[in-house]
């Protein structure tokens, strides 16, 4: 009986210290995970090695991240609704911005009419076209620009007549138009945080040293504590620490 109280008491209090110290960041596998367009030029690929170009992602916004791997993250554009086909993709990882939570405003809402009857190019090699009509709208994604200097706008066309495509039409199909881009909040200081760093500069990474050492002096002391209350059977059992990361993995 005294070694399974025991034996309860040491699960409880190591549960107790993973809990203290699991990071903040871990997700759980159904949570939806977003990344934030933070530069020009990131572009969304058709394939995981980033040699198809699809289309360039409007800044401010947001993806849905599927899955990451080494050098490619798997997201999804444009999910928000069943009206319109959403882009699933690939970005570079060094474009990863994730955030914490989920944002109110994640894709563009623009609608362009065209003004002109024209072709539309339905595949990235601009081989297989279509004719489409003046007045068939456009839900915007993004925009690519071709050898030459030509800009073209992808997105899910919509006909008069009812017809529906998702492709590329010159910018020039459709009357003039700002880029979506949704303002980029800069992180600002408390009054507080202002006037201790202008007296006192912070050395981050000896703040960052500090906090370890505490982390693991207390981690130390309650190890000790465990040992002297709790002394184990001399045959010893062997400790296995986990961890299972939901961001990452290799399947894409």
């Amino acid at each position: 009986m005294y070694n399974l109280c025991t034996m309860k008491k040491f699960l409880l209090i190591s549960l107790l210290t993973v809990c203290i110290f699991t990071p903040r960041y871990t997700a759980r596998a159904d949570e939806a995970r977003y990344s934030r367009i933070m530069t020009d030029g990131v572009i969304l690929y058709i394939d995981s090695s980033l040699t198809i170009e699809w289309f360039t992602l409007p800044v401010g916004y947001y993806v849905k991240v599927l899955s990451v791997s080494h050098y490619s993250a798997k997201v999804e554009y444009k999910s928000d609704g069943q009206s319109r086909p959403s882009a699933k993709g690939y970005i570079s990882t060094e474009h990863l911005s994730i955030v914490d939570s989920v944002p109110t405003v994640l894709y563009p809402s623009l609608t362009l009419t065209v003004n002109q009857n024209c072709m539309i190019y339905k595949d990235t090699d601009f081989f297989i076209t279509e004719m489409i009509t003046q007045g068939s709208t456009v839900d915007y994604y993004g925009i690519v620009n071709r050898a030459g200097g030509e800009s073209y706008i992808y997105g899910f066309i919509y006909t008069p007549s009812g017809d529906k495509y998702v492709g590329y039409l010159p910018r020039s199909a459709v009357n003039d138009f700002k880029d979506p881009y949704l303002e980029i909040e800069e992180p600002t200081e408390s009054a507080e945080e202002q006037s201790f760093s202008e007296n006192e500069p912070i050395d981050n990474g000896f703040a960052g040293n500090i906090q370890l050492v505490i982390i693991v002096a207390i981690s130390a002391v309650a190890i000790s504590i465990v040992y002297l209350l709790f002394r184990p059977a001399p045959s010893k059992a062997k400790d296995e620490a986990t961890t299972e990361n939901c961001f990452y993995d290799d399947e894409i």
